[in-house]
């Protein structure tokens, strides 16, 4: 007889049963070429087992993204900005990858080898799509939040954001066309030929090109914030003990803007480190023809980080607890989609990264003869609200 109050259990931690299901397959392993030995009994079964508990964490933090993001969805009644539709965005990516990789490695646990043409081959194509798609976006979302940020040139997305996608899909599929000869089943899983080197080799100047891309991106953007809060800090401390303390606060909210940009730009060049620095050591050993089993671990450590990763990203940059997007923000998205920003206007040129800036600018409006004695004219910098701003 079931147990109720275990399926209730489930139901609510339903991650938890995804963990279950996901191990129970590893008793059940066919005999097969390189299972003859007891060393490649051990090597196939870490490659399972890492495979599948990175699997399961992918997936609980790519769930966990989504339900944080239905409850600002709801918050927002049934709206988003930008800030919040990245994660999202990068959630969707990184499931995509993960389902690959799950059909993938669920066949080589159950039936002890890879599957046969031609599904070898198109679940090798898709990895290749996923992995691709999932570089250019973050290449894009850095670049024209680097253009936004340091050059003060917009870029309508479109609605839905359709000319964003649509410039990473292009992109990806060129990568694909140039891949396409090389798929097919290595050992573990179907993720290229095995002895071929143009798919490792373009994979690795892949990641290098967009770790160069990203790294380049949000450097640009740090300096361009630190750049624009020290000479507004300077200018504010000489006359600050004439404004009776408005200046120190004014002082201790940039240096807290600051610190706050510092974090999210750091904490994105990161994850995305500690995601595709793995893959892209494992593509390192496959141009040099390495098999062994380490490559595989590697591997399966860097593919199915994403969901991880962006998770951990999301409770940093956006907390524990849900919170209704403020007015600002939720203007400043409608006005980017709607092609009416106000590109004349410096309190829309760089946006707040607190969300608590907006009453502060307000205060300031208010304090506008005070504010001008004290020589602080420069926008407050964020790099998350506009409709290229990203959470990172």
């Amino acid at each position: 007889m079931i147990n109720r109050s275990n399926n209730k259990f489930f139901i609510k931690y339903p991650y938890i049963l995804i963990i279950t299901l996901l191990f129970n397959v590893r008793d059940v392993i066919a005999d097969h070429e390189y299972l003859d030995t007891p060393s490649n009994k051990v090597n196939f079964r870490s490659v399972v087992d890492l495979s599948l508990t990175m699997l399961a964490l992918g997936f609980i933090g790519c769930f966990y993204v989504f339900y944080r993001i239905y409850k600002q969805w709801i918050m927002n009644k049934k709206s988003l900005v930008m800030i919040h539709k990245l994660p999202y965005y990068t959630a969707c990516i990184d499931i995509l990858l993960n389902a690959n990789f799950l059909v993938n490695i669920m066949h080589t646990a159950i039936r002890g080898r890879v599957w046969d043409d031609p599904v070898c081959q198109l679940m090798s194509v898709l990895n290749w799509a996923f992995i691709s798609v999932n570089l250019c976006f973050y290449c894009v979302i850095a670049i024209t939040t680097y253009l936004r940020i340091c050059h003060e040139k917009y870029f309508d997305c479109g609605r839905y954001d359709c000319k964003l996608w649509l410039i990473v899909f292009i992109v990806s599929m060129i990568l694909q066309l140039i891949n396409i000869p090389n798929h097919g089943g290595r050992k573990y899983w179907c993720a290229g030929k095995t002895g071929q080197v143009r798919s490792p080799m373009i994979l690795f100047v892949m990641i290098t090109s967009s770790l160069l891309i990203v790294c380049f991106c949000y450097i640009n953007i740090l300096v361009r914030i630190i750049n624009i809060q020290n000479p507004s800090i300077s200018a504010l401390s000489k006359d600050s003990a004439n404004e009776n303390g408005i200046g120190n606060d004014v002082l201790e909210q940039r240096a807290e803007i600051e610190r706050r940009a510092a974090k999210k730009i750091l904490s994105y060049v990161l994850i995305f480190i500690m995601q595709w620095v793995p893959v892209q050591i494992s593509a390192a050993a496959r141009f040099f023809s390495n098999d062994h089993t380490w490559v595989y671990l590697v591997t399966s450590i860097g593919r199915s980080f994403g969901g991880i990763g962006n998770a951990i990203q999301y409770v940093l940059n956006e907390g524990w607890v849900t919170r209704e997007s403020t007015e600002y923000d939720t203007t400043r998205s409608q006005e980017t989609d709607n092609k009416s920003t106000s590109l004349n206007n410096d309190n829309y040129k760089l946006l707040e990264l607190n969300d608590n800036n907006n009453n502060n600018n307000n205060n300031n409006n208010k304090n506008n003869n005070n504010t001008e004695n004290t020589g602080i004219t420069g926008p407050i910098i964020n790099i998350e609200g506009s409709n290229q701003g990203y959470q990172g």
